[in-house]
Order: C-alpha cells, then structure tokens, then sequence
C-alpha cells in the first residue's frame, strides 16, 4: 500500500510544529499565535469567523488561542457595528511583537528551507496550497 497523505502530512506537521515552536519558545508567543498576528497584519481587521476561516482553525481554537494575545494588547476585539460578530483588530504592540519575534521565526524558517531543495519547494508550496483548498 502508497504511504497514506494523511499520515506524512499529519507527522511533517507535527515536526514543524515543534521545530518552529522551539524556535521561538523564547519570545513567550506560540507559531500559531504568530500566525493570527501575521494574518491581521496581512488583511486588516478582521471578523474572528472569517479570521479562522483565513487560518483553517476552528473557532474555538482560535478564541482560546487569541485570548492572550488580548491580554497583552497586541490584538484588540470589539463588537461589530452590526450584528454579532466580532471584530479583531492588530494594535501597535502586535506590530512590535510580529517585529520582535520575526527573527525567531526566520531562524527556523532558514532551518526548514536548508532541508527543501529549490528545486523542490515550488512543487512542495504548490501541493500544500491545494491541500488547503481541500477545506474551502
């Protein structure tokens, strides 16, 4: 039997997990709290739904993971003028702390790419893409 997609993806995310995570273990934010950082700067403010949504995270995973990063004013959540929604918002303390941080996250990221050929990584960025697309 092929080797199960599923089981490689699962245990590659894993490591990487883990590798990024030591990495930046230091700073006091986890990857995936860098990830909503990085998110919010990319797109704005965002809805929490449509900001899980961006990130492919349930939504309770994402509250329980956003939580600190309220905390510490480094995100802002309000109310949608409308509706229920909320609304979370980088603040200036969360573009200091993507700033301090990113050099954490470049360490590993040089780490992973010293293992990716080149010449491989356009392939390995395009069939990671399309698994993404698997949840839209």
């Amino acid at each position: 039997m092929d080797q199960c997609i599923f089981t490689a993806v699962r245990k590659a995310n894993r490591v990487l997990f883990r590798h990024y995570q030591d990495a930046m273990s230091e700073t006091g934010i986890s990857i995936v709290q860098l990830s909503i950082l990085r998110a919010l700067e990319r797109h704005g403010p965002m809805t929490l739904s449509r900001l899980a949504d961006d990130l492919a995270m349930e939504r309770t995973s994402l509250y329980r993971t956003i939580d600190p990063l309220v905390e510490s004013t480094a995100v802002q959540v309000k109310s949608a003028p409308t509706g229920k929604s909320k609304v979370a918002k980088l603040t200036a303390k969360g573009q200091h702390t993507i700033e301090r941080v990113m050099p954490f996250w470049a360490k590993a990221q040089a780490q992973v790419l010293e293992e990716v050929t080149l010449t491989e990584l356009p392939d390995f960025q395009r069939a990671l893409n399309a698994i993404a697309k698997l949840s839209a």
